[in-house]
């Protein structure tokens, strides 16, 4: 799988927050995707997850000297104050428990120097890849009760302001049918046979000469101190 081959999540984090001479803390990096991009531009980032297993493929694929990964156990963001310019979760913080959002989003705000910004990708509405996972349950499924509590949260950040909604779109190219259930449909093999017919009807109908091209909506919140 290739996610984002045209490079939408950096083109659109930074034509709304300057990265250029930053220190950056990334929440949630995973396996260092949007990682690499963020150290083309910033000084220095510090990307943390929680998966011992994502943060292994993060190191082998991200190798820039300006980039340290560090374990998050518990989601838990423990550095001192104002330590960073920018936070940025990308597409992590509606996987935070619900009970923990408002702390969570707290503890990043005290991160941020004066002057700086929590910036918050998550995903949006509409699109293909969007799709899939609502009807199969494909990579995390059904995320829309726990990104509208994301929301909630980031509006009731006391002393910050959340900047306009920017909505975009992120492609995902798989190289066939295939590629797109074992990285994305892990229990296909025990389905009935019903719903893995479904399944490659509609892998079939986004085959290009390319592989199979999917989308997904996105949305991105710049949150600034009042």
């Amino acid at each position: 799988m290739n996610q984002d081959p045209t490079g939408e999540y950096i083109r659109t984090i930074t034509s709304h927050c300057d990265l250029r001479g930053a220190e950056v803390l990334e929440v949630g990096c995973g396996a260092g995707r949007i990682t690499r991009d963020l150290a083309r531009h910033a000084a220095r980032v510090v990307a943390v997850d929680p998966d011992e297993r994502a943060l292994a493929q993060a190191r082998a694929a991200v190798t820039a000297a300006n980039v340290s990964f560090l374990p998050m156990p518990d989601g838990v963001l423990s550095f001192p104050p104002a330590s960073f310019d920018i936070v940025i979760y990308t597409l992590s913080f509606h996987h935070v428990p619900l009970h923990q959002m408002d702390e969570s989003l707290a503890t990043a705000a005290g991160l941020v120097r004066p002057g700086g910004a929590v910036v918050v990708v998550e995903p949006g509405e509409g699109g293909s890849f969007t799709e899939a996972k609502e009807r199969f349950g494909a990579g995390s499924g059904d995320e829309r009760p726990a990104q509208e509590a994301a929301i909630r949260a980031m509006h009731a950040l006391p002393g910050w302001t959340v900047g306009d909604t920017v909505h975009f779109r992120v492609g995902f190219l798989f190289t066939d049918e295939d590629d797109f259930i074992s990285s994305k449909l892990p229990g296909f093999a025990e389905q009935p046979a019903a719903y893995q017919q479904e399944v490659r009807a509609f892998l079939a109908s986004h085959r290009t000469p390319e592989g199979i091209v999917l989308d997904a909506g996105r949305r991105l919140n710049v949150l600034r101190r009042r």
